[in-house]
């Protein structure tokens, strides 16, 4: 079975159509559109729109094809913008990446664990705060230690006085 070619025809065309062959009577309102004929329809081979592209864009697609596109957008655009940043003030396009690279691999590290632990639930703390959490954590297990130790005494203790 051949395709179908899309034949566009506007309704007021094929009404006066049918009207003129006797396939239909003719309505009220084909007087009225003689009179008052709508705008035209829009033709459907015009050009399509430009698009329009800012040198962000270049260098975010640049810093996901360089990361294998494990970035989101997010960070792809604020690394694109301050590179550019950068470019304005006279630094070379190379530099300026290899400035901002180690910057944004803590960046990007940084936004993951945040977006896993709102995934799980839980809260995640700033960089600032993870030497406050590690001797917390080392603290906790210190404690926990010492307990199991003291418990552990104290069952041997009580099996000696039996």
């Amino acid at each position: 079975m051949g395709r179908a070619r899309k034949a566009t025809m506007d309704i007021i065309r094929q009404v006066k159509g049918l009207t003129r062959n006797g396939g239909m009577r003719r309505p009220s309102w084909v007087a009225l559109v003689d009179r008052f004929p709508p705008p035209p329809i829009p033709r459907q081979d015009r050009d399509k729109l430009p698009v329009i592209t800012f040198p962000q864009d270049r260098l975010a697609e640049l810093y996901m094809k360089r990361r294998q596109g494990m970035v989101d957008g997010e960070t792809a655009y604020e690394f694109a913008d301050e590179q550019l940043t950068l470019i304005e003030n006279g630094v070379p396009e190379a530099d300026a990446f290899a400035m901002l690279a180690e910057k944004y691999d803590k960046v990007e590290a940084h936004r993951f664990l945040d977006k896993f632990a709102r995934m799980r639930g839980i809260e995640f703390a700033p960089p600032e705060e993870y030497d406050d959490i590690e001797n917390e954590w080392v603290e906790a297990e210190s404690r926990a230690i010492k307990e199991a130790m003291r418990l552990e005494q104290e069952e041997e203790e009580a099996l000696r006085q039996m």
